[in-house]
């Protein structure tokens, strides 16, 4: 169950040096600019930006340890193979909520919770 915004109410690990010292192996060392848009950017280019990021992602060994410390800290950007649209479907909006999209995820997440919990 989670509030208005999809914040779910279950623990999530918040503390990333619990999982390990991960970001040493991340796939995406360096590469910034495919897990986090420009402002302004179009729709089209992010969808081909988070494209590519998803196919680093992909082989990515520390892509778990990565989504849980994204969905903890709500986190913008693509992080551990996923978008903000899909954390906010699973109900781990990001803290600032930027696009539409996400902003529709996010309302369609707290909705498919309320009607679970009724």
């Amino acid at each position: 169950m989670g509030d208005a915004m999809g914040h779910r109410d279950h623990p999530v690990e918040t503390n990333p040096a619990s999982t390990g010292d991960w970001t040493g192996e991340a796939a995406c060392r360096g590469r910034t600019n495919l897990f986090f848009g420009i402002a302004g950017e179009r729709p089209e280019r992010r969808a081909r930006r988070e494209a590519a990021a998803r196919k680093v992602c992909e082989t990515c060994p520390v892509r778990v340890p990565c989504r849980m410390v994204a969905r903890a800290n709500r986190e913008n950007g693509f992080w551990g193979g996923e978008s903000e649209e899909e954390r906010a479907a699973a109900g781990y909006a990001p803290h600032s909520i930027a696009r539409r999209t996400v902003q529709l995820a996010s309302k369609r997440s707290a909705s498919t919770q309320d009607r679970a919990a009724s």
